[in-house]
């Protein structure tokens, strides 16, 4: 790969996190405004756990890591970045 491909990638990248930061920002202001705040996560090589407050009710979600990944990757490579697996 040239220099200038390595370069154009890595500028591609910096973009990339910084809209992925103000993605990010986005999803914490949308719990916000509906009153919903964890209070804790727990992650295991299996899953992850989230305890959170909805409306005063607490609450547990659990999302499969194997789930987790797969939807990761095939965003990753939508966006033209290959898994690092």
């Amino acid at each position: 790969m040239r220099a200038t491909a390595v370069l154009r990638e890595l500028l591609i990248l910096e973009l990339l996190m910084r809209r992925l930061q103000l993605h990010r920002r986005e999803l914490y202001r949308r719990l916000n405004d509906m009153d919903i705040h964890v209070f804790e996560r727990e992650d295991n090589e299996l899953d992850v756990t989230i305890r959170y407050t909805e409306h005063g009710w607490q609450r547990e979600s659990v999302f499969m890591r194997a789930m987790l990944d797969a939807e990761a990757a095939g965003r990753l490579r939508r966006a033209g970045i290959r898994d690092g697996d």
